[in-house]
Protein backbone atom coordinates (compact mmCIF):
# COMPACT_ATOMS: atom_id res chain seq x y z
CA UNK A 1 0.00 0.00 0.00
CA UNK A 2 2.79 2.39 0.91
CA UNK A 3 4.50 1.92 -2.47
CA UNK A 4 1.26 2.73 -4.28
CA UNK A 5 0.85 5.91 -2.23
CA UNK A 6 4.43 6.91 -2.92
CA UNK A 7 3.93 6.33 -6.65
CA UNK A 8 0.70 8.36 -6.64
CA UNK A 9 2.47 11.11 -4.74
CA UNK A 10 5.24 11.23 -7.31
CA UNK A 11 2.80 11.51 -10.19
CA UNK A 12 0.92 14.25 -8.38
CA UNK A 13 4.16 16.12 -7.70
CA UNK A 14 5.19 15.85 -11.32
CA UNK A 15 1.94 17.26 -12.62
CA UNK A 16 0.74 19.73 -9.99
CA UNK A 17 3.42 22.40 -10.33
CA UNK A 18 1.79 25.71 -11.12
CA UNK A 19 3.19 27.95 -13.85
CA UNK A 20 3.13 30.96 -11.55
CA UNK A 21 5.34 29.25 -8.96
CA UNK A 22 7.63 27.62 -11.53
CA UNK A 23 10.00 26.08 -8.99
CA UNK A 24 13.11 24.49 -10.54
CA UNK A 25 11.97 20.91 -9.85
CA UNK A 26 8.68 21.30 -11.70
CA UNK A 27 7.82 20.70 -15.34
CA UNK A 28 7.21 23.65 -17.63
CA UNK A 29 5.07 21.53 -19.96
CA UNK A 30 3.53 18.07 -20.29
CA UNK A 31 3.67 15.93 -23.45
CA UNK A 32 1.19 13.10 -24.02
CA UNK A 33 2.08 10.16 -26.28
CA UNK A 34 1.11 6.54 -26.84
CA UNK A 35 4.71 5.38 -26.46
CA UNK A 36 7.85 7.05 -25.15
CA UNK A 37 11.23 5.65 -26.26
CA UNK A 38 14.36 6.37 -24.24
CA UNK A 39 17.53 6.12 -26.32
CA UNK A 40 18.04 7.17 -29.93
CA UNK A 41 20.64 4.69 -31.13
CA UNK A 42 20.06 2.03 -33.77
CA UNK A 43 17.26 0.32 -31.81
CA UNK A 44 15.53 3.45 -30.51
CA UNK A 45 15.60 5.34 -33.80
CA UNK A 46 14.14 2.34 -35.62
CA UNK A 47 11.48 1.97 -32.90
CA UNK A 48 10.44 5.61 -33.31
CA UNK A 49 9.87 5.15 -37.04
CA UNK A 50 8.14 1.78 -36.63
CA UNK A 51 5.73 3.12 -34.04
CA UNK A 52 4.88 6.18 -36.14
CA UNK A 53 4.37 3.96 -39.19
CA UNK A 54 1.95 1.83 -37.18
CA UNK A 55 -0.22 4.77 -36.25
CA UNK A 56 1.02 5.42 -32.73
CA UNK A 57 2.15 8.75 -31.35
CA UNK A 58 5.71 8.59 -30.07
CA UNK A 59 8.29 10.69 -28.28
CA UNK A 60 11.99 9.81 -28.46
CA UNK A 61 14.33 10.97 -25.68
CA UNK A 62 18.02 11.14 -26.60
CA UNK A 63 20.86 12.23 -24.32
CA UNK A 64 23.07 13.41 -27.19
CA UNK A 65 22.45 16.22 -29.64
CA UNK A 66 21.79 13.81 -32.50
CA UNK A 67 20.53 10.29 -33.11
CA UNK A 68 22.69 7.32 -34.04
CA UNK A 69 24.25 5.98 -30.85
CA UNK A 70 27.47 4.19 -31.78
CA UNK A 71 27.17 5.41 -35.36
CA UNK A 72 29.41 8.43 -35.80
CA UNK A 73 31.68 9.87 -38.45
CA UNK A 74 34.63 12.20 -38.88
CA UNK A 75 35.51 14.38 -41.85
CA UNK A 76 39.23 14.67 -42.57
CA UNK A 77 39.88 18.43 -42.96
CA UNK A 78 42.81 17.72 -45.31
CA UNK A 79 41.15 15.42 -47.84
CA UNK A 80 37.44 15.90 -47.11
CA UNK A 81 37.12 12.12 -46.68
CA UNK A 82 34.23 11.09 -44.41
CA UNK A 83 35.19 8.19 -42.13
CA UNK A 84 32.70 5.99 -40.31
CA UNK A 85 33.60 5.71 -36.62
CA UNK A 86 32.20 2.99 -34.37
CA UNK A 87 29.71 1.10 -36.52
CA UNK A 88 31.49 0.38 -39.80
CA UNK A 89 28.74 -1.24 -41.88
CA UNK A 90 25.30 -2.81 -41.75
CA UNK A 91 25.60 -6.58 -41.75
CA UNK A 92 22.91 -8.20 -43.85
CA UNK A 93 20.36 -10.04 -41.74
CA UNK A 94 16.98 -11.25 -42.96
CA UNK A 95 14.96 -8.28 -44.30
CA UNK A 96 16.64 -5.63 -42.12
CA UNK A 97 17.73 -3.59 -45.14
CA UNK A 98 14.05 -2.68 -45.54
CA UNK A 99 14.59 -0.04 -42.85
CA UNK A 100 17.18 2.05 -44.72
CA UNK A 101 15.05 1.59 -47.83
CA UNK A 102 12.04 2.90 -45.88
CA UNK A 103 14.09 6.02 -45.07
CA UNK A 104 15.20 6.39 -48.72
CA UNK A 105 18.79 5.54 -47.82
CA UNK A 106 20.66 3.16 -50.10
CA UNK A 107 22.57 0.06 -49.03
CA UNK A 108 24.42 -0.22 -52.32
CA UNK A 109 27.82 0.75 -50.96
CA UNK A 110 30.28 -1.63 -49.31
CA UNK A 111 33.11 -1.35 -46.83
CA UNK A 112 36.40 -0.19 -48.30
CA UNK A 113 39.63 -1.79 -47.08
CA UNK A 114 43.10 -0.33 -47.53
CA UNK A 115 46.05 -2.68 -48.07
CA UNK A 116 47.99 -2.46 -44.81
CA UNK A 117 51.22 -3.81 -43.40
CA UNK A 118 50.19 -5.43 -40.12
CA UNK A 119 52.38 -5.45 -37.03
CA UNK A 120 51.39 -7.88 -34.29
CA UNK A 121 52.63 -6.42 -31.05
CA UNK A 122 52.29 -6.67 -27.30
CA UNK A 123 51.00 -3.21 -26.41
CA UNK A 124 52.22 -3.60 -22.81
CA UNK A 125 55.86 -4.00 -23.83
CA UNK A 126 55.71 -2.40 -27.26
CA UNK A 127 57.58 -5.35 -28.77
CA UNK A 128 56.53 -7.47 -31.74
CA UNK A 129 55.18 -10.87 -30.69
CA UNK A 130 57.86 -13.19 -31.94
CA UNK A 131 56.63 -15.96 -34.19
CA UNK A 132 53.04 -14.75 -34.41
CA UNK A 133 51.77 -15.21 -37.97
CA UNK A 134 48.30 -14.31 -39.13
CA UNK A 135 46.27 -17.24 -40.50
CA UNK A 136 46.33 -17.32 -44.29
CA UNK A 137 43.22 -17.61 -46.45
CA UNK A 138 43.59 -21.38 -46.82
CA UNK A 139 43.17 -21.82 -43.07
CA UNK A 140 41.11 -18.74 -42.18
CA UNK A 141 38.11 -19.25 -44.46
CA UNK A 142 37.54 -22.95 -43.73
CA UNK A 143 37.76 -22.14 -40.00
CA UNK A 144 35.22 -19.33 -40.41
CA UNK A 145 32.92 -21.73 -42.25
CA UNK A 146 33.20 -24.26 -39.42
CA UNK A 147 32.33 -21.49 -36.98
CA UNK A 148 29.32 -20.44 -39.05
CA UNK A 149 28.09 -24.03 -39.34
CA UNK A 150 28.23 -24.35 -35.55
CA UNK A 151 26.49 -20.99 -35.07
CA UNK A 152 23.66 -21.83 -37.41
CA UNK A 153 22.59 -24.73 -35.18
CA UNK A 154 21.58 -22.14 -32.57
CA UNK A 155 20.61 -19.19 -34.76
CA UNK A 156 16.87 -19.39 -34.13
CA UNK A 157 17.52 -19.81 -30.41
CA UNK A 158 19.49 -16.58 -29.98
CA UNK A 159 18.63 -14.33 -32.94
CA UNK A 160 17.17 -11.82 -33.30
CA UNK A 161 16.67 -12.23 -29.56
CA UNK A 162 16.10 -14.90 -26.94
CA UNK A 163 12.44 -15.42 -27.77
CA UNK A 164 13.07 -19.14 -28.45
CA UNK A 165 15.69 -19.71 -25.77
CA UNK A 166 15.28 -22.90 -23.68
CA UNK A 167 12.91 -22.43 -20.78
CA UNK A 168 15.02 -24.48 -18.37
CA UNK A 169 18.70 -24.07 -17.58
CA UNK A 170 19.20 -27.81 -17.96
CA UNK A 171 18.06 -27.56 -21.59
CA UNK A 172 20.58 -24.91 -22.63
CA UNK A 173 23.08 -26.48 -25.06
CA UNK A 174 26.52 -26.83 -23.52
CA UNK A 175 28.01 -25.15 -26.59
CA UNK A 176 26.45 -21.87 -25.46
CA UNK A 177 27.78 -22.17 -21.91
CA UNK A 178 31.37 -23.31 -22.41
CA UNK A 179 34.19 -20.74 -22.49
CA UNK A 180 34.66 -19.50 -26.03
CA UNK A 181 38.27 -20.73 -26.12
CA UNK A 182 37.04 -24.27 -25.51
CA UNK A 183 34.32 -23.85 -28.13
CA UNK A 184 36.95 -22.77 -30.68
CA UNK A 185 39.03 -25.87 -29.98
CA UNK A 186 35.97 -28.17 -30.06
CA UNK A 187 34.99 -27.00 -33.54
CA UNK A 188 38.54 -26.74 -34.89
CA UNK A 189 38.05 -23.06 -35.71
CA UNK A 190 40.98 -21.51 -33.84
CA UNK A 191 42.35 -20.01 -37.05
CA UNK A 192 39.20 -17.87 -37.28
CA UNK A 193 39.50 -16.43 -33.79
CA UNK A 194 42.00 -13.64 -34.58
CA UNK A 195 39.62 -12.24 -37.20
CA UNK A 196 36.68 -12.54 -34.81
CA UNK A 197 38.64 -10.88 -31.99
CA UNK A 198 39.90 -8.04 -34.17
CA UNK A 199 36.45 -7.34 -35.61
CA UNK A 200 34.22 -7.05 -32.54
CA UNK A 201 34.79 -9.78 -29.95
CA UNK A 202 37.64 -8.03 -28.16
CA UNK A 203 34.94 -5.83 -26.64
CA UNK A 204 34.03 -8.70 -24.31
CA UNK A 205 37.18 -7.88 -22.28
CA UNK A 206 38.27 -11.48 -21.63
CA UNK A 207 36.90 -12.98 -24.80
CA UNK A 208 38.30 -16.46 -24.56
CA UNK A 209 36.84 -17.14 -21.11
CA UNK A 210 33.28 -15.80 -21.38
CA UNK A 211 30.43 -18.19 -22.25
CA UNK A 212 30.44 -18.74 -26.00
CA UNK A 213 26.88 -17.38 -26.19
CA UNK A 214 28.13 -13.83 -25.69
CA UNK A 215 30.70 -14.13 -28.48
CA UNK A 216 27.91 -15.40 -30.73
CA UNK A 217 25.99 -12.21 -29.97
CA UNK A 218 29.02 -9.95 -30.50
CA UNK A 219 30.57 -11.69 -33.51
CA UNK A 220 27.92 -13.99 -34.80
CA UNK A 221 26.00 -15.09 -37.85
CA UNK A 222 25.62 -11.76 -39.74
CA UNK A 223 29.28 -10.83 -39.38
CA UNK A 224 30.65 -14.26 -40.25
CA UNK A 225 28.45 -14.51 -43.33
CA UNK A 226 29.78 -11.11 -44.41
CA UNK A 227 33.39 -12.21 -43.84
CA UNK A 228 32.74 -15.30 -45.96
CA UNK A 229 31.07 -13.32 -48.73
CA UNK A 230 27.71 -14.96 -48.01
CA UNK A 231 26.11 -11.72 -46.84
CA UNK A 232 26.60 -8.03 -47.47
CA UNK A 233 28.46 -5.56 -45.27
CA UNK A 234 26.67 -2.53 -46.65
CA UNK A 235 26.95 1.22 -46.35
CA UNK A 236 25.04 3.96 -48.16
CA UNK A 237 26.28 4.79 -51.63
CA UNK A 238 27.53 8.09 -50.21
CA UNK A 239 29.56 6.25 -47.54
CA UNK A 240 28.50 7.72 -44.17
CA UNK A 241 26.18 5.47 -42.16
CA UNK A 242 24.93 8.53 -40.32
CA UNK A 243 22.89 9.41 -43.40
CA UNK A 244 20.24 7.00 -42.10
CA UNK A 245 19.89 8.79 -38.78
CA UNK A 246 19.71 12.17 -40.44
CA UNK A 247 16.73 10.81 -42.37
CA UNK A 248 15.15 9.45 -39.18
CA UNK A 249 15.65 12.79 -37.41
CA UNK A 250 13.96 14.62 -40.26
CA UNK A 251 11.07 12.14 -40.26
CA UNK A 252 10.47 12.33 -36.51
CA UNK A 253 10.95 16.09 -36.39
CA UNK A 254 9.72 17.59 -33.13
CA UNK A 255 8.99 14.15 -31.65
CA UNK A 256 12.61 13.93 -30.45
CA UNK A 257 13.93 15.59 -27.30
CA UNK A 258 17.68 15.97 -27.84
CA UNK A 259 20.30 16.53 -25.14
CA UNK A 260 17.73 15.26 -22.66
CA UNK A 261 17.73 12.71 -19.85
CA UNK A 262 15.10 11.13 -17.65
CA UNK A 263 15.48 12.26 -14.05
CA UNK A 264 12.53 10.43 -12.47
CA UNK A 265 9.77 8.06 -13.48
CA UNK A 266 6.53 6.48 -12.38
CA UNK A 267 5.45 3.25 -14.10
CA UNK A 268 2.27 1.29 -13.58
CA UNK A 269 -0.03 -0.85 -15.76
CA UNK A 270 -1.21 1.30 -18.67
CA UNK A 271 0.54 4.47 -17.53
CA UNK A 272 4.05 5.87 -17.57
CA UNK A 273 5.06 9.31 -16.36
CA UNK A 274 8.59 10.62 -16.89
CA UNK A 275 10.24 13.81 -15.87
CA UNK A 276 12.87 14.81 -18.45
CA UNK A 277 15.59 17.43 -18.12
CA UNK A 278 16.94 19.18 -21.21
CA UNK A 279 20.46 20.46 -21.67
CA UNK A 280 19.28 23.93 -20.69
CA UNK A 281 17.86 22.59 -17.42
CA UNK A 282 14.19 22.82 -18.42
CA UNK A 283 11.97 20.04 -17.11
CA UNK A 284 9.32 18.39 -19.26
CA UNK A 285 6.77 15.85 -18.05
CA UNK A 286 5.90 13.01 -20.41
CA UNK A 287 2.80 10.87 -20.03
CA UNK A 288 2.54 7.72 -22.12
CA UNK A 289 0.83 4.36 -22.15
CA UNK A 290 4.02 2.40 -22.79
CA UNK A 291 7.75 2.90 -22.26
CA UNK A 292 10.42 1.40 -24.51
CA UNK A 293 13.92 1.39 -23.01
CA UNK A 294 16.37 1.43 -25.94
CA UNK A 295 19.64 1.86 -24.06
CA UNK A 296 21.95 -0.40 -22.09
CA UNK A 297 20.20 -1.19 -18.77
CA UNK A 298 23.22 -0.19 -16.68
CA UNK A 299 22.76 0.88 -13.05
CA UNK A 300 23.45 4.47 -14.09
CA UNK A 301 20.94 4.46 -16.94
CA UNK A 302 18.21 2.73 -14.94
CA UNK A 303 18.61 4.70 -11.70
CA UNK A 304 15.87 7.27 -12.55
CA UNK A 305 13.29 4.53 -13.21
CA UNK A 306 12.78 3.42 -9.58
CA UNK A 307 13.37 -0.27 -10.27
CA UNK A 308 11.43 -2.87 -8.32
CA UNK A 309 12.96 -6.01 -6.84
CA UNK A 310 12.35 -8.15 -9.93
CA UNK A 311 14.03 -5.61 -12.20
CA UNK A 312 17.01 -5.14 -9.90
CA UNK A 313 17.42 -8.90 -9.59
CA UNK A 314 18.04 -9.03 -13.35
CA UNK A 315 19.98 -5.86 -14.02
CA UNK A 316 22.30 -6.15 -11.02
CA UNK A 317 23.67 -9.43 -12.39
CA UNK A 318 24.84 -8.02 -15.70
CA UNK A 319 28.53 -7.38 -16.30
CA UNK A 320 29.87 -4.94 -18.90
CA UNK A 321 33.08 -3.76 -20.43
CA UNK A 322 33.64 -0.28 -21.84
CA UNK A 323 34.49 0.29 -25.48
CA UNK A 324 36.14 3.30 -27.11
CA UNK A 325 36.69 4.05 -30.78
CA UNK A 326 37.86 6.98 -32.80
CA UNK A 327 40.55 8.62 -34.90
CA UNK A 328 44.00 9.57 -33.67
CA UNK A 329 47.20 11.10 -34.96
CA UNK A 330 50.78 10.51 -33.82
CA UNK A 331 53.91 11.47 -35.77
CA UNK A 332 55.49 8.05 -35.15
CA UNK A 333 52.60 6.28 -36.92
CA UNK A 334 53.13 6.04 -40.67
CA UNK A 335 50.68 5.56 -43.52
CA UNK A 336 50.04 2.06 -44.73
CA UNK A 337 50.67 0.48 -41.32
CA UNK A 338 48.45 -1.24 -38.76
CA UNK A 339 49.24 -2.30 -35.20
CA UNK A 340 47.25 -5.07 -33.54
CA UNK A 341 47.52 -6.19 -29.91
CA UNK A 342 48.44 -9.82 -29.38
CA UNK A 343 49.37 -12.09 -26.50
CA UNK A 344 53.13 -12.32 -25.86
CA UNK A 345 52.98 -16.11 -25.68
CA UNK A 346 55.15 -17.61 -28.45
CA UNK A 347 54.00 -19.74 -31.33
CA UNK A 348 52.55 -18.94 -34.75
CA UNK A 349 49.45 -21.04 -34.00
CA UNK A 350 48.65 -19.33 -30.71
CA UNK A 351 45.19 -18.29 -31.91
CA UNK A 352 43.15 -18.75 -28.75
CA UNK A 353 45.08 -16.54 -26.30
CA UNK A 354 44.45 -12.80 -26.41
CA UNK A 355 44.98 -9.69 -24.29
CA UNK A 356 42.33 -8.76 -21.75
CA UNK A 357 40.94 -5.37 -20.75
CA UNK A 358 42.07 -2.75 -20.27
CA UNK A 359 43.91 -2.70 -23.59
CA UNK A 360 44.40 -0.86 -26.87
CA UNK A 361 43.19 -3.39 -29.39
CA UNK A 362 44.32 -1.93 -32.69
CA UNK A 363 45.39 1.12 -34.67
CA UNK A 364 44.83 1.00 -38.44
CA UNK A 365 45.82 3.66 -40.95
CA UNK A 366 42.81 5.12 -42.73
CA UNK A 367 43.40 4.71 -46.45
CA UNK A 368 43.35 7.91 -48.49
CA UNK A 369 44.43 10.11 -45.59
CA UNK A 370 47.80 11.54 -44.68
CA UNK A 371 48.13 10.53 -41.03
CA UNK A 372 44.82 9.34 -39.59
CA UNK A 373 44.53 6.06 -37.67
CA UNK A 374 41.36 4.39 -36.47
CA UNK A 375 41.60 2.81 -33.04
CA UNK A 376 39.59 0.49 -30.84
CA UNK A 377 40.24 0.18 -27.10
CA UNK A 378 38.48 -1.82 -24.42
CA UNK A 379 38.32 -0.99 -20.73
CA UNK A 380 36.85 -2.42 -17.59
CA UNK A 381 33.73 -1.05 -15.91
CA UNK A 382 36.05 1.05 -13.75
CA UNK A 383 37.73 2.80 -16.68
CA UNK A 384 36.96 6.34 -17.81
CA UNK A 385 37.70 8.39 -20.91
CA UNK A 386 40.71 9.87 -19.11
CA UNK A 387 42.13 6.49 -18.06
CA UNK A 388 41.68 5.07 -21.56
CA UNK A 389 43.28 8.06 -23.26
CA UNK A 390 46.21 7.64 -20.89
CA UNK A 391 46.38 3.90 -21.70
CA UNK A 392 46.44 4.62 -25.44
CA UNK A 393 49.20 7.20 -24.99
CA UNK A 394 51.17 4.78 -22.82
CA UNK A 395 50.77 1.99 -25.39
CA UNK A 396 52.19 4.19 -28.15
CA UNK A 397 55.04 5.25 -25.86
CA UNK A 398 55.74 1.54 -25.24
CA UNK A 399 56.03 0.99 -29.00
CA UNK A 400 58.48 3.87 -29.23
CA UNK A 401 60.59 2.78 -26.26
CA UNK A 402 60.82 -0.76 -27.68
CA UNK A 403 61.97 0.58 -31.05
CA UNK A 404 58.87 -0.70 -32.85
CA UNK A 405 58.05 2.93 -33.73
CA UNK A 406 60.52 5.71 -34.45
CA UNK A 407 60.87 8.41 -31.84
CA UNK A 408 58.99 11.54 -32.94
CA UNK A 409 60.80 14.73 -33.74
CA UNK A 410 59.90 18.26 -32.74
CA UNK A 411 58.07 17.39 -29.54
CA UNK A 412 54.81 16.51 -31.24
CA UNK A 413 52.70 13.76 -29.72
CA UNK A 414 49.32 12.07 -29.63
CA UNK A 415 46.15 13.92 -30.62
CA UNK A 416 42.60 12.61 -30.91
CA UNK A 417 40.60 13.83 -33.88
CA UNK A 418 37.54 12.08 -32.47
CA UNK A 419 37.26 10.03 -29.29
CA UNK A 420 33.97 8.12 -29.11
CA UNK A 421 33.09 6.72 -25.71
CA UNK A 422 30.63 3.92 -26.37
CA UNK A 423 30.26 3.37 -22.65
CA UNK A 424 29.28 0.07 -21.08
CA UNK A 425 28.64 -2.58 -23.71
CA UNK A 426 28.52 -6.33 -24.29
CA UNK A 427 26.10 -7.16 -21.47
CA UNK A 428 26.75 -10.65 -20.16
CA UNK A 429 26.42 -12.99 -17.19
CA UNK A 430 28.21 -16.15 -16.15
CA UNK A 431 27.37 -19.66 -17.28
CA UNK A 432 26.03 -20.38 -13.79
CA UNK A 433 23.60 -17.46 -14.06
CA UNK A 434 22.45 -18.71 -17.45
CA UNK A 435 21.81 -22.15 -15.99
CA UNK A 436 19.91 -20.53 -13.11
CA UNK A 437 17.46 -18.94 -15.55
CA UNK A 438 18.83 -15.45 -16.19
CA UNK A 439 17.48 -15.17 -19.74
CA UNK A 440 14.02 -16.28 -18.68
CA UNK A 441 14.02 -13.76 -15.80
CA UNK A 442 15.25 -11.06 -18.18
CA UNK A 443 12.55 -11.66 -20.75
CA UNK A 444 9.88 -11.84 -18.05
CA UNK A 445 10.46 -8.10 -17.61
CA UNK A 446 8.99 -7.39 -21.05
CA UNK A 447 5.71 -5.56 -20.41
CA UNK A 448 6.20 -5.36 -16.64
CA UNK A 449 5.08 -1.95 -15.37
CA UNK A 450 4.23 -0.94 -18.97
CA UNK A 451 7.93 -1.17 -19.87
CA UNK A 452 9.58 -2.97 -22.77
CA UNK A 453 13.26 -3.35 -23.62
CA UNK A 454 15.18 -3.29 -26.86
CA UNK A 455 18.87 -2.96 -27.59
CA UNK A 456 21.94 -5.19 -27.52
CA UNK A 457 21.40 -6.38 -23.94
CA UNK A 458 18.20 -8.10 -25.08
CA UNK A 459 19.32 -8.94 -28.62
CA UNK A 460 22.73 -8.71 -30.32
CA UNK A 461 25.20 -5.96 -31.10
CA UNK A 462 24.36 -5.44 -34.77
CA UNK A 463 22.08 -2.67 -36.01
CA UNK A 464 20.38 -4.97 -38.49
CA UNK A 465 19.64 -7.63 -35.87
CA UNK A 466 18.16 -4.97 -33.60
CA UNK A 467 15.83 -3.82 -36.35
CA UNK A 468 14.55 -7.37 -36.86
CA UNK A 469 14.26 -7.79 -33.08
CA UNK A 470 12.08 -4.67 -32.96
CA UNK A 471 9.85 -6.13 -35.65
CA UNK A 472 9.09 -8.96 -33.20
CA UNK A 473 8.91 -6.89 -30.00
CA UNK A 474 7.04 -3.77 -31.01
CA UNK A 475 3.75 -5.43 -31.99
CA UNK A 476 3.60 -6.60 -28.35
CA UNK A 477 4.26 -3.03 -27.17
CA UNK A 478 1.24 -1.60 -28.98
CA UNK A 479 -1.23 -4.33 -28.10
CA UNK A 480 -4.28 -2.72 -26.54
CA UNK A 481 -3.41 0.91 -27.29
Amino acid sequence: MRSNKMRSGLVAALLSCGVAAAPPNCCTKTIHRDVVVVGGGAAGAHAGVWLRDHGKSVLLIEKNDRLGGHTADYTDPVTGKVINVGVQAWMQYKDAFDFPKRMNVSTSGSMQFATLNYHYVDMKTGKPVEGWVSPGPDTLYPALQRYLTALEKYEDMVLPGFFNFPKKGADIPEDLLMPFGEFALKYNMSAAVPQIWDSTAQGLADTMHVPALWVFQASGVPMVRALLGQGAAAVPASGPLFELFEAVAKFLGGDVLYSSTVVSASRSPGKVTLRVRSGSGELTCVQAKRLVVAMEPTPENMAPFALDDAERAVFDKIEYSTVYAGILRHPSLKSGQAYTNRSPLPGSTNYTVFPTAAQLGRMDWVGGTEDLFQFTAVGTEADTEESMKALIARSIDNLIEAGTLARPEGGRGLTFSIFANHGKMHARVSADELRAGFVQQQYALQGRRSTYYTGAAFSAGFSTVLWVYNDVLLPKVIEGI
